[in-house]
């Protein structure tokens, strides 16, 4: 997913910014809530259905040796656009597409929650319920192309379950080349021709040395690596250990192996907090932008209701 907030829609486009700001929903942020006044936010979220971010704008790409570059406070990009790791040379063939992404989060502090956000690419929404029940819900769009993925799920006591559409593929057992049977073929008649060969005539050297007496499995036989076992030290020996080096390094008298009179100081453990049970919730909404080529532009309208400022570009009238 190509999303680029870039540093010029932060410093060059200024007015963008308000005019999205003052059209959509106001922020949210309250911390510090009781289970109830958090379960109020988590019961109305801002959305329960996954969208996908709408279009607001679509913008130039202006470079910073352009005539139109208004500002010498561009940020680091300095009117440098960059896609996929390079740096697009012909910026006169992209355009910067502008969403309206959002997201939100909230706990009530006993165990349950929500969350989703919406993205241009991605969306989703999920909440628990206190007694552990978790539902949930997302679509994205698949690679390239303009086909949706939506899935919705749920966890309860019966277990995980899962609906979705997603194209369902038929597993369909490994199909043999011909030439790879022929060679499994030709090898399985040359084991079962050495097996039947070996019953036939054993190996002269072993029975040699199992009638000289030389042969003894328990002498011979040697364990494999992952049998082999060293020392073992249980875990409370080994964390005293440690201790004990950190400790008595730190005085200058810590030596391997040697017993110290003195003990080691008591841990103390920090006690966790403790009181009443408190929530919080959180809703905002952001612009964001992607680099998209010319050619490659869709043909849906601009979300009504946004106004653009005046160096924002009609997709409808698509004044390149």
């Amino acid at each position: 997913m190509n999303v680029l907030l870039t540093m010029q829609t932060v410093f060059m486009r200024p007015r963008l910014q308000v005019a999205l700001s003052s059209a959509v929903p106001t922020n949210i942020l309250e911390l510090d809530l009781t289970p109830e006044e958090a379960q109020k936010y988590l019961n109305s979220p801002p959305f329960t259905e996954p969208k996908l971010a709408g279009r607001t704008a679509v913008l130039p790409l202006i470079k910073y040796n352009d005539a139109r570059f208004r500002s010498a406070e561009a940020g680091p990009t300095l009117g440098h656009y960059w896609k996929n790791g390079r740096e697009i040379e012909n910026p006169d063939d992209y355009v910067e597409e502008v969403y309206d992404a959002s997201q939100f989060h909230g706990q009530d502090g006993l165990g349950a929650y929500a969350y989703g956000y919406e993205t241009p690419e991605s969306s989703k929404v999920e909440n628990k319920v206190r007694s552990g029940d978790v539902s949930g819900s997302y679509t994205y769009r698949a690679g390239n192309t303009n086909e949706l993925i939506k899935v919705r799920y749920w966890a309860d006591s019966q277990g995980f379950h899962q609906e979705d559409n997603i194209p369902k593929v038929v597993l369909q057992p490994v199909q043999e080349a011909e030439d790879v049977r022929q060679a499994r073929l030709a090898h399985e008649k040359a084991w079962e021709e050495a097996a039947a060969a070996a019953r036939v005539q054993p190996d002269p050297q072993y029975v040699h040395r199992l009638l000289r007496g030389e042969y003894n499995p328990q002498i011979d036989y040697q364990p494999a690596a992952s049998e082999q076992q060293g020392a073992y030290a249980a875990p409370s020996q080994v964390n005293q250990a440690r201790e004990a080096k950190a400790y008595y390094g730190s005085q200058g008298s810590y030596q391997p192996g040697q017993a110290y009179s003195t003990p080691l100081p008591e841990r103390i453990e920090e006690p966790e907090p403790t009181g009443p049970p408190r929530g919080f919730f959180y809703a905002f909404n952001y612009p964001t932008s992607i680099l998209v080529a010319k050619k490659d532009q869709g043909g849906a309208p601009i979300n009504p209701g946004y106004p653009i400022d005046q160096d924002s570009v009609s997709i409808q009238a698509k004044h390149y």
